[in-house]
């Protein structure tokens, strides 16, 4: 999205450059940007966000409390794999592949993992459209993810549940271009001529 600046959550505190170490807490920010190009993100270490003028909370366009997460434990090597792909990077791979006819799929998805805790919504706004989107942030990483809300039928929905299931056990595929050659290269210019072969 053209609005918003998204990084991930930073690893140090943008004010005092204090790292954040896992459980500790702090408070993100989302600023407008003074070139006018969207939003700016500040990760705030507790005693930063503390200091803070009230004008400079009262500016924000968005706040939320955060905590670091542990380190996920590394995966043994000698255990098998799970043949299913894991529902965050359908998500981002849904949203890398930018087909507008994904985004019911995506909000679905998108509210199973709001519902599962691996997603928080941040911030619900409009885009110059006049459409709503939703900024979520991934708890693990502290990404943001804008998912634009589509208009979604209670008939439409079956549908789409059964595309969040297939992505959910196949993965989200990037459709393949075939390239067609043209018609002139296809034929043969000219006539072939065909020669009668005479008896001696």
């Amino acid at each position: 999205m053209a609005d918003w600046r998204l990084k991930p959550r930073s690893g140090r505190c943008t004010r005092c450059g204090a790292p954040f170490a896992p459980g500790d807490s702090g408070f993100s920010l989302l600023t407008p940007d003074p070139a006018g190009e969207g939003y700016v993100r500040h990760d705030l270490c507790a005693a930063c966000h503390a200091a803070l003028p009230p004008e400079a909370r009262r500016g924000a366009s968005a706040a939320w409390p955060f905590t670091v997460p542990d380190a996920p434990p590394k995966a043994d090597a000698a255990s098998p794999r799970t043949p299913h792909p894991n529902a965050d990077a359908v998500l981002r791979a849904a949203l890398g592949r930018g087909d507008p006819r994904d985004r019911a799929a995506i909000y679905v998805l998108a509210l199973l993992l709001e519902r599962g805790k691996r997603l928080v919504e941040r911030q619900m706004s409009r885009d110059e459209t006049g459409r709503t989107v939703h900024l979520y942030e991934e708890r693990a990483s502290g990404d943001l993810l804008p998912i634009v809300e589509p208009p979604l039928t209670e008939a439409a929905l079956p549908e789409v549940r059964q595309r969040v299931a297939e992505w959910l056990e196949h993965g989200v595929r990037t459709p393949v271009r075939v390239l067609r050659r043209p018609a002139h290269a296809r034929r043969p210019r000219g006539r072939v001529k065909r020669f009668r072969r005479f008896a001696p």
